[in-house]
Protein backbone atom coordinates (compact mmCIF):
# COMPACT_ATOMS: atom_id res chain seq x y z
CA UNK A 1 0.00 0.00 0.00
CA UNK A 2 1.39 3.65 -0.75
CA UNK A 3 1.48 6.37 1.22
CA UNK A 4 0.22 8.75 -2.07
CA UNK A 5 -2.54 6.10 -3.12
CA UNK A 6 -6.29 7.00 -2.36
CA UNK A 7 -7.20 4.30 -0.66
CA UNK A 8 -4.53 4.77 2.24
CA UNK A 9 -5.46 8.60 2.58
CA UNK A 10 -9.29 7.77 2.57
CA UNK A 11 -10.03 4.50 4.60
CA UNK A 12 -6.62 2.84 5.96
CA UNK A 13 -5.42 6.07 7.90
CA UNK A 14 -8.63 7.49 9.22
CA UNK A 15 -9.21 3.80 10.71
CA UNK A 16 -5.78 3.68 11.82
CA UNK A 17 -6.26 6.74 13.53
CA UNK A 18 -9.87 6.27 15.34
CA UNK A 19 -9.34 2.70 16.32
CA UNK A 20 -5.87 3.66 18.17
CA UNK A 21 -7.19 6.83 19.81
CA UNK A 22 -10.55 4.99 20.81
CA UNK A 23 -9.23 1.92 21.87
CA UNK A 24 -6.21 3.40 23.64
CA UNK A 25 -8.46 5.64 25.79
CA UNK A 26 -10.90 3.21 26.67
CA UNK A 27 -7.88 0.24 27.44
CA UNK A 28 -4.96 2.01 27.61
CA UNK A 29 -1.65 2.93 25.91
CA UNK A 30 -0.64 -1.02 26.05
CA UNK A 31 -4.14 -1.47 23.91
CA UNK A 32 -2.83 1.16 21.72
CA UNK A 33 0.77 -0.26 21.14
CA UNK A 34 -1.58 -3.46 19.85
CA UNK A 35 -3.65 -1.82 17.46
CA UNK A 36 -0.32 -0.22 15.94
CA UNK A 37 1.10 -3.48 15.70
CA UNK A 38 -2.02 -5.18 14.21
CA UNK A 39 -2.45 -2.06 11.57
CA UNK A 40 0.84 -2.34 10.98
CA UNK A 41 0.97 -6.07 10.15
CA UNK A 42 -2.32 -5.35 7.77
CA UNK A 43 -0.27 -2.71 6.02
CA UNK A 44 2.74 -4.76 5.32
CA UNK A 45 0.36 -8.51 4.61
CA UNK A 46 -1.59 -6.61 1.91
CA UNK A 47 1.66 -6.90 -0.80
CA UNK A 48 2.44 -10.20 0.05
CA UNK A 49 1.51 -13.01 3.03
CA UNK A 50 4.15 -14.98 2.57
CA UNK A 51 6.71 -11.76 3.31
CA UNK A 52 4.53 -10.87 6.42
CA UNK A 53 5.46 -14.36 7.81
CA UNK A 54 9.19 -13.77 7.09
CA UNK A 55 8.81 -10.33 9.08
CA UNK A 56 7.06 -12.17 12.10
CA UNK A 57 9.78 -15.09 12.14
CA UNK A 58 12.65 -12.21 11.80
CA UNK A 59 11.03 -10.18 14.56
CA UNK A 60 10.71 -13.39 17.01
CA UNK A 61 14.16 -14.54 16.74
CA UNK A 62 15.69 -11.66 16.86
CA UNK A 63 13.50 -10.73 19.69
CA UNK A 64 14.84 -13.72 21.51
CA UNK A 65 18.48 -13.30 20.57
CA UNK A 66 18.07 -9.66 21.72
CA UNK A 67 16.63 -11.02 25.06
CA UNK A 68 19.98 -13.42 25.43
CA UNK A 69 22.28 -10.68 24.87
CA UNK A 70 20.58 -8.66 27.32
CA UNK A 71 20.85 -10.44 29.79
CA UNK A 72 24.51 -12.06 29.23
CA UNK A 73 26.38 -10.68 25.98
CA UNK A 74 28.39 -13.63 23.87
CA UNK A 75 29.92 -12.66 20.95
CA UNK A 76 28.89 -16.06 19.71
CA UNK A 77 25.64 -15.72 19.92
CA UNK A 78 25.72 -12.11 18.50
CA UNK A 79 27.94 -13.69 15.26
CA UNK A 80 24.83 -16.19 14.82
CA UNK A 81 22.14 -13.27 15.10
CA UNK A 82 24.17 -11.21 12.52
CA UNK A 83 25.14 -13.79 10.22
CA UNK A 84 21.70 -14.86 10.13
CA UNK A 85 20.27 -11.76 8.92
CA UNK A 86 22.43 -10.72 6.33
CA UNK A 87 22.32 -14.52 4.80
CA UNK A 88 18.41 -13.46 4.80
CA UNK A 89 18.95 -10.50 3.14
CA UNK A 90 21.43 -11.67 0.76
CA UNK A 91 19.23 -14.75 -0.28
CA UNK A 92 16.22 -12.79 -1.19
CA UNK A 93 18.61 -9.22 -2.60
CA UNK A 94 21.32 -10.46 -3.60
CA UNK A 95 20.67 -14.62 -4.59
CA UNK A 96 20.13 -13.61 -8.60
CA UNK A 97 22.81 -10.90 -8.38
CA UNK A 98 25.31 -13.95 -7.45
CA UNK A 99 24.09 -16.52 -9.90
CA UNK A 100 24.31 -13.73 -13.05
CA UNK A 101 27.97 -12.84 -11.72
CA UNK A 102 28.63 -16.74 -11.76
CA UNK A 103 27.69 -17.73 -14.88
CA UNK A 104 29.15 -14.32 -16.69
CA UNK A 105 32.63 -15.73 -14.48
CA UNK A 106 32.53 -19.20 -15.37
CA UNK A 107 30.47 -19.51 -18.65
CA UNK A 108 28.06 -21.43 -17.60
CA UNK A 109 24.05 -21.12 -17.52
CA UNK A 110 22.94 -22.00 -14.49
CA UNK A 111 18.83 -20.84 -13.88
CA UNK A 112 17.77 -18.06 -12.16
CA UNK A 113 15.85 -18.37 -8.50
CA UNK A 114 13.40 -15.44 -9.12
CA UNK A 115 13.34 -14.45 -5.33
CA UNK A 116 10.99 -11.91 -4.95
CA UNK A 117 12.30 -9.08 -2.89
CA UNK A 118 10.27 -8.37 0.29
CA UNK A 119 9.65 -4.58 0.84
CA UNK A 120 11.34 -2.99 2.98
CA UNK A 121 13.76 -6.31 4.19
CA UNK A 122 16.69 -3.56 3.53
CA UNK A 123 15.32 -1.87 6.21
CA UNK A 124 14.10 -3.90 9.07
CA UNK A 125 17.06 -6.09 8.69
CA UNK A 126 19.29 -3.05 9.36
CA UNK A 127 17.17 -1.97 12.30
CA UNK A 128 17.24 -5.62 14.38
CA UNK A 129 21.00 -5.68 13.60
CA UNK A 130 21.47 -2.30 15.37
CA UNK A 131 18.94 -3.93 18.24
CA UNK A 132 21.24 -7.07 18.47
CA UNK A 133 24.77 -4.86 18.91
CA UNK A 134 23.25 -1.92 21.79
CA UNK A 135 22.11 -5.11 23.10
CA UNK A 136 25.47 -7.03 23.25
CA UNK A 137 26.94 -3.79 24.21
CA UNK A 138 24.31 -3.61 27.41
CA UNK A 139 22.90 -0.26 25.79
CA UNK A 140 19.55 -1.48 26.05
CA UNK A 141 16.77 -1.96 29.10
CA UNK A 142 14.98 -5.71 29.19
CA UNK A 143 11.99 -5.03 27.05
CA UNK A 144 8.48 -6.57 26.13
CA UNK A 145 7.89 -8.07 22.91
CA UNK A 146 5.19 -5.84 21.65
CA UNK A 147 7.17 -2.44 22.37
CA UNK A 148 10.07 -4.74 20.02
CA UNK A 149 7.71 -5.55 17.47
CA UNK A 150 5.73 -2.26 17.14
CA UNK A 151 9.71 -0.98 17.07
CA UNK A 152 10.43 -3.28 14.15
CA UNK A 153 6.79 -3.56 12.21
CA UNK A 154 5.57 0.44 12.27
CA UNK A 155 4.04 0.99 9.12
CA UNK A 156 5.62 4.44 8.38
CA UNK A 157 8.89 4.18 8.70
CA UNK A 158 8.63 -0.07 7.78
CA UNK A 159 8.96 0.06 4.13
CA UNK A 160 11.90 2.96 3.53
CA UNK A 161 12.76 4.41 6.59
CA UNK A 162 14.23 6.05 8.58
CA UNK A 163 16.51 3.36 10.12
CA UNK A 164 15.32 3.65 13.97
CA UNK A 165 17.41 2.41 16.74
CA UNK A 166 15.12 0.75 19.67
CA UNK A 167 16.09 3.38 22.60
CA UNK A 168 14.63 5.78 20.10
CA UNK A 169 11.00 4.44 19.82
CA UNK A 170 10.49 2.52 23.06
CA UNK A 171 10.93 5.01 26.13
CA UNK A 172 7.77 6.76 23.62
CA UNK A 173 5.94 4.04 24.14
CA UNK A 174 5.86 3.58 28.07
CA UNK A 175 4.89 7.75 28.56
CA UNK A 176 2.11 8.17 30.54
CA UNK A 177 0.26 10.17 27.50
CA UNK A 178 1.07 7.60 24.85
CA UNK A 179 -1.90 6.98 22.89
CA UNK A 180 -4.14 10.34 24.78
CA UNK A 181 -5.24 12.11 21.51
CA UNK A 182 -3.48 15.70 20.86
CA UNK A 183 -4.71 18.08 18.71
CA UNK A 184 -1.42 19.97 18.26
CA UNK A 185 0.14 16.62 17.44
CA UNK A 186 -2.13 15.89 14.55
CA UNK A 187 -2.17 18.89 13.20
CA UNK A 188 1.87 18.77 13.01
CA UNK A 189 1.51 15.41 11.37
CA UNK A 190 -1.23 16.19 8.73
CA UNK A 191 0.79 19.59 7.67
CA UNK A 192 4.22 17.51 7.55
CA UNK A 193 2.20 14.43 5.45
CA UNK A 194 0.74 16.78 3.16
CA UNK A 195 3.98 18.87 2.47
CA UNK A 196 5.16 15.47 1.71
CA UNK A 197 2.21 13.82 -0.53
CA UNK A 198 2.68 17.29 -2.34
CA UNK A 199 6.36 17.05 -2.97
CA UNK A 200 5.73 13.26 -4.43
CA UNK A 201 2.58 13.77 -6.36
CA UNK A 202 3.44 17.36 -8.22
CA UNK A 203 7.18 17.23 -8.15
CA UNK A 204 8.64 13.92 -8.22
CA UNK A 205 6.05 12.39 -10.21
CA UNK A 206 5.92 14.75 -12.66
CA UNK A 207 10.09 15.14 -13.16
CA UNK A 208 9.95 11.77 -13.59
CA UNK A 209 7.90 11.80 -16.82
CA UNK A 210 11.31 13.96 -18.14
CA UNK A 211 13.54 11.42 -16.64
CA UNK A 212 12.01 7.41 -17.51
CA UNK A 213 12.29 8.00 -21.58
CA UNK A 214 15.97 9.72 -21.32
CA UNK A 215 17.41 6.74 -19.32
CA UNK A 216 15.60 4.11 -21.48
CA UNK A 217 17.13 5.09 -24.54
CA UNK A 218 20.43 5.49 -22.56
CA UNK A 219 19.77 2.37 -21.46
CA UNK A 220 18.85 0.89 -25.25
CA UNK A 221 22.39 2.44 -26.18
CA UNK A 222 20.57 5.07 -27.99
CA UNK A 223 22.65 8.72 -28.65
CA UNK A 224 21.14 11.23 -26.25
CA UNK A 225 22.09 14.83 -27.76
CA UNK A 226 23.75 17.47 -24.80
CA UNK A 227 20.92 19.16 -23.78
CA UNK A 228 18.90 15.58 -23.51
CA UNK A 229 21.95 14.31 -21.25
CA UNK A 230 21.74 17.39 -19.18
CA UNK A 231 17.65 17.25 -18.90
CA UNK A 232 17.61 14.09 -17.81
CA UNK A 233 20.72 13.68 -15.55
CA UNK A 234 19.77 16.93 -13.61
CA UNK A 235 16.19 15.73 -13.59
CA UNK A 236 16.80 12.55 -12.03
CA UNK A 237 18.81 14.71 -8.94
CA UNK A 238 15.91 16.37 -8.70
CA UNK A 239 13.36 13.48 -8.69
CA UNK A 240 15.59 11.86 -6.54
CA UNK A 241 15.34 14.38 -3.97
CA UNK A 242 12.03 15.38 -3.49
CA UNK A 243 10.75 11.78 -4.00
CA UNK A 244 13.30 10.75 -0.71
CA UNK A 245 12.12 14.15 0.88
CA UNK A 246 8.24 13.46 0.57
CA UNK A 247 8.50 9.91 1.86
CA UNK A 248 10.79 11.31 4.61
CA UNK A 249 8.38 14.03 5.50
CA UNK A 250 5.32 11.89 4.99
CA UNK A 251 6.52 9.20 7.55
CA UNK A 252 7.52 11.62 10.52
CA UNK A 253 4.17 13.00 9.96
CA UNK A 254 2.38 9.56 10.25
CA UNK A 255 4.25 9.00 13.05
CA UNK A 256 3.57 12.77 14.95
CA UNK A 257 -0.67 11.80 14.33
CA UNK A 258 0.31 8.57 17.12
CA UNK A 259 2.19 10.56 19.01
CA UNK A 260 5.39 9.26 17.73
CA UNK A 261 8.31 10.86 16.93
CA UNK A 262 10.59 9.52 14.26
CA UNK A 263 14.30 11.07 13.60
CA UNK A 264 15.04 12.97 10.82
CA UNK A 265 16.14 11.83 7.49
CA UNK A 266 16.22 14.44 5.66
CA UNK A 267 17.70 17.98 5.82
CA UNK A 268 18.58 20.18 2.25
CA UNK A 269 21.48 17.99 1.48
CA UNK A 270 21.70 19.82 -2.13
CA UNK A 271 22.72 22.84 0.06
CA UNK A 272 25.82 20.88 1.45
CA UNK A 273 29.07 22.73 0.50
CA UNK A 274 31.13 19.25 0.96
CA UNK A 275 30.38 15.55 0.55
CA UNK A 276 30.69 14.89 3.99
CA UNK A 277 28.29 17.55 4.52
CA UNK A 278 26.21 15.99 2.10
CA UNK A 279 26.19 12.55 3.74
CA UNK A 280 24.90 14.40 7.08
CA UNK A 281 21.80 15.71 5.40
CA UNK A 282 21.10 13.03 3.41
CA UNK A 283 19.54 9.43 4.46
CA UNK A 284 20.74 11.04 8.22
CA UNK A 285 19.72 7.30 9.64
CA UNK A 286 21.30 5.33 7.37
CA UNK A 287 24.31 7.15 7.58
CA UNK A 288 24.39 7.06 11.04
CA UNK A 289 24.11 2.97 10.79
CA UNK A 290 26.81 2.62 8.73
CA UNK A 291 28.87 4.91 10.80
CA UNK A 292 28.27 3.59 14.12
CA UNK A 293 27.82 -0.13 12.93
CA UNK A 294 30.35 -0.93 10.15
CA UNK A 295 32.80 2.17 10.23
CA UNK A 296 33.68 1.96 14.12
CA UNK A 297 33.16 -2.08 13.93
CA UNK A 298 35.99 -1.71 10.78
CA UNK A 299 38.44 0.05 13.09
CA UNK A 300 37.36 3.32 12.06
CA UNK A 301 40.18 6.02 12.72
CA UNK A 302 41.81 3.99 15.03
CA UNK A 303 44.14 2.14 12.88
CA UNK A 304 46.32 4.95 11.10
CA UNK A 305 45.12 7.04 8.03
CA UNK A 306 45.90 4.49 5.70
CA UNK A 307 43.50 1.80 7.31
CA UNK A 308 40.74 4.85 7.80
CA UNK A 309 40.51 5.41 4.60
CA UNK A 310 40.29 2.07 3.12
CA UNK A 311 37.09 1.80 6.08
CA UNK A 312 35.43 4.83 4.08
CA UNK A 313 35.86 3.26 0.80
CA UNK A 314 34.49 -0.39 2.36
CA UNK A 315 31.47 1.42 4.19
CA UNK A 316 30.14 3.35 0.98
CA UNK A 317 30.81 0.17 -0.96
CA UNK A 318 28.82 -1.39 1.59
CA UNK A 319 26.31 1.43 1.05
CA UNK A 320 26.02 1.37 -2.11
CA UNK A 321 25.58 -2.40 -2.44
CA UNK A 322 22.65 -2.12 0.09
CA UNK A 323 20.85 -0.26 -2.34
CA UNK A 324 20.62 -2.99 -4.68
CA UNK A 325 22.26 -6.27 -6.25
CA UNK A 326 23.75 -4.27 -9.47
CA UNK A 327 26.88 -3.00 -10.02
CA UNK A 328 25.85 0.33 -11.01
CA UNK A 329 25.35 0.67 -7.23
CA UNK A 330 28.99 -0.34 -6.22
CA UNK A 331 30.29 1.59 -9.15
CA UNK A 332 27.56 4.38 -6.87
CA UNK A 333 29.30 3.88 -3.61
CA UNK A 334 32.65 3.73 -4.82
CA UNK A 335 32.52 7.30 -6.37
CA UNK A 336 31.22 8.50 -3.25
CA UNK A 337 33.60 6.90 -1.22
CA UNK A 338 36.18 8.60 -3.34
CA UNK A 339 34.81 11.86 -3.19
CA UNK A 340 35.30 11.53 0.46
CA UNK A 341 38.75 10.54 0.58
CA UNK A 342 39.45 14.10 -1.58
CA UNK A 343 37.30 15.84 1.05
CA UNK A 344 38.41 14.77 4.10
CA UNK A 345 42.77 14.98 2.31
CA UNK A 346 41.55 18.66 1.44
CA UNK A 347 39.86 19.11 4.92
CA UNK A 348 43.40 18.09 6.51
CA UNK A 349 45.98 20.39 4.36
CA UNK A 350 44.42 23.01 3.36
CA UNK A 351 41.28 23.59 5.90
CA UNK A 352 37.96 22.65 5.76
CA UNK A 353 34.80 23.88 3.41
CA UNK A 354 33.52 26.71 5.72
CA UNK A 355 33.19 29.32 3.59
CA UNK A 356 34.44 32.85 4.19
CA UNK A 357 32.10 34.58 0.93
CA UNK A 358 29.06 34.00 -0.32
CA UNK A 359 30.70 33.21 -3.89
CA UNK A 360 32.75 30.64 -2.41
CA UNK A 361 29.75 29.37 -0.99
CA UNK A 362 27.59 29.13 -4.08
CA UNK A 363 30.90 27.70 -6.08
CA UNK A 364 31.19 25.03 -3.09
CA UNK A 365 27.12 23.86 -3.20
CA UNK A 366 27.33 23.89 -7.34
CA UNK A 367 30.16 21.85 -7.04
CA UNK A 368 28.81 19.40 -4.61
CA UNK A 369 25.41 18.98 -6.42
CA UNK A 370 27.29 18.40 -9.90
CA UNK A 371 29.28 15.53 -8.47
CA UNK A 372 26.74 14.23 -6.36
CA UNK A 373 24.84 14.62 -9.46
CA UNK A 374 27.32 12.55 -11.85
CA UNK A 375 27.02 9.76 -9.33
CA UNK A 376 23.37 9.57 -9.76
CA UNK A 377 23.96 8.77 -13.18
CA UNK A 378 25.26 5.22 -12.82
CA UNK A 379 22.43 4.86 -9.65
CA UNK A 380 19.41 5.41 -12.04
CA UNK A 381 20.72 3.90 -15.09
CA UNK A 382 19.80 0.51 -15.80
CA UNK A 383 23.36 -0.82 -17.10
CA UNK A 384 26.40 0.31 -16.89
CA UNK A 385 26.68 1.76 -20.74
CA UNK A 386 22.78 3.36 -20.10
CA UNK A 387 25.20 5.71 -17.29
CA UNK A 388 28.36 6.17 -19.88
CA UNK A 389 25.98 7.10 -22.34
CA UNK A 390 24.51 10.08 -20.40
CA UNK A 391 27.84 10.87 -19.10
CA UNK A 392 29.13 11.37 -22.46
CA UNK A 393 26.32 13.07 -23.83
CA UNK A 394 27.13 15.45 -21.25
CA UNK A 395 30.01 16.53 -22.75
CA UNK A 396 29.05 15.24 -26.51
CA UNK A 397 29.13 19.09 -27.82
CA UNK A 398 27.94 19.28 -31.54
CA UNK A 399 27.29 22.86 -32.19
CA UNK A 400 29.23 26.52 -31.10
CA UNK A 401 25.33 27.31 -29.65
CA UNK A 402 25.53 24.46 -26.73
CA UNK A 403 25.83 26.61 -23.66
CA UNK A 404 23.10 28.50 -24.77
CA UNK A 405 20.88 24.99 -25.95
CA UNK A 406 21.47 23.17 -22.30
CA UNK A 407 20.55 26.44 -20.90
CA UNK A 408 16.98 26.58 -22.65
CA UNK A 409 16.21 23.57 -22.80
CA UNK A 410 17.43 22.12 -19.60
CA UNK A 411 18.08 24.34 -16.79
CA UNK A 412 15.46 26.84 -17.74
CA UNK A 413 12.81 24.09 -17.16
CA UNK A 414 13.78 23.13 -13.92
CA UNK A 415 14.33 26.43 -12.50
CA UNK A 416 11.47 26.10 -10.48
CA UNK A 417 12.81 22.92 -9.18
CA UNK A 418 16.02 24.62 -8.02
CA UNK A 419 14.75 27.64 -6.56
CA UNK A 420 12.87 25.16 -4.45
CA UNK A 421 15.38 23.50 -3.32
CA UNK A 422 18.28 26.25 -2.83
CA UNK A 423 16.14 29.28 -1.98
CA UNK A 424 12.87 28.12 0.22
CA UNK A 425 13.22 26.43 4.10
CA UNK A 426 12.76 22.44 4.05
CA UNK A 427 10.03 21.12 6.23
CA UNK A 428 11.49 21.07 9.21
CA UNK A 429 12.61 24.95 8.84
CA UNK A 430 8.97 25.31 7.68
CA UNK A 431 7.28 23.33 10.57
CA UNK A 432 9.58 25.34 13.17
CA UNK A 433 8.28 28.67 11.61
CA UNK A 434 4.31 27.28 11.99
CA UNK A 435 5.34 26.28 15.89
CA UNK A 436 3.86 29.27 16.82
CA UNK A 437 -0.33 28.11 15.44
CA UNK A 438 0.42 25.58 17.72
CA UNK A 439 1.38 26.73 20.97
CA UNK A 440 -1.31 27.50 23.42
CA UNK A 441 -4.45 25.14 24.02
CA UNK A 442 -3.87 22.33 21.63
CA UNK A 443 -7.32 20.96 21.97
CA UNK A 444 -8.73 24.04 19.87
CA UNK A 445 -10.03 23.66 16.95
CA UNK A 446 -8.76 26.98 15.65
CA UNK A 447 -5.44 25.34 15.57
CA UNK A 448 -6.44 23.20 13.37
CA UNK A 449 -6.46 26.23 10.75
CA UNK A 450 -2.90 26.06 9.34
CA UNK A 451 -2.85 22.42 8.98
CA UNK A 452 -6.46 22.25 7.02
CA UNK A 453 -4.91 25.37 4.80
CA UNK A 454 -1.80 23.06 4.49
CA UNK A 455 -3.94 19.53 3.70
CA UNK A 456 -5.86 21.82 1.00
CA UNK A 457 -3.55 20.72 -1.06
CA UNK A 458 -4.70 17.40 -0.79
CA UNK A 459 -7.17 17.60 -3.44
CA UNK A 460 -4.79 18.98 -5.61
CA UNK A 461 -2.66 15.88 -5.08
CA UNK A 462 -5.96 14.03 -5.47
CA UNK A 463 -6.61 14.97 -8.85
CA UNK A 464 -3.06 13.76 -9.78
CA UNK A 465 -3.97 10.24 -8.26
CA UNK A 466 -7.42 10.20 -9.95
CA UNK A 467 -5.68 10.93 -13.29
CA UNK A 468 -3.45 7.93 -12.75
CA UNK A 469 0.18 9.88 -12.54
CA UNK A 470 1.59 8.98 -9.53
CA UNK A 471 4.02 5.84 -8.74
CA UNK A 472 5.56 4.44 -5.62
CA UNK A 473 8.79 5.80 -4.01
CA UNK A 474 12.29 5.13 -5.37
CA UNK A 475 13.11 3.70 -1.84
CA UNK A 476 10.52 0.98 -2.05
CA UNK A 477 13.13 -0.70 -4.07
CA UNK A 478 15.73 -0.64 -1.70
Amino acid sequence: MLFNSLGFIFVFLPLCLFAFYAIAHRCGGRAGIQVLIAASLIFYGMSNLSHLLLLLVSIVVNYWLGFRLQRKPNKWLLILGLVGNLLALAYYKYADFAIENFNYLLNVHFDYWGVILPIGISFYTFQQISYLIDSHRQQLRANNFQEYMLFVAFFPQLIAGPIVRFQELSPQFSQPNFGVFCWGNLNRGITLFAIGLCKKVILADSLAQEVTPIFERADAGLMLSQPEAWLGLLSYSLQIYFDFSAYSDMAIGLGLMMGIRLPENFLSPYKAENIIDFWRRWHITLSRFLRDYVYISLGGNRRGEARQRLNLVLVMLIGGLWHGAHWNFVIWGGLHGFYLLVSHYKNKYYGSNDSKSRTTKVFNILLTFLLVSLAWAFFRAHTFTGALTILSGLVSITNADFVYDIFREALLPLAPYFFIIWFLPNSMELMKNLEKYWNGDARAWSSTLVALATASGLSVCCFYIFSGSYSEFIYFQF
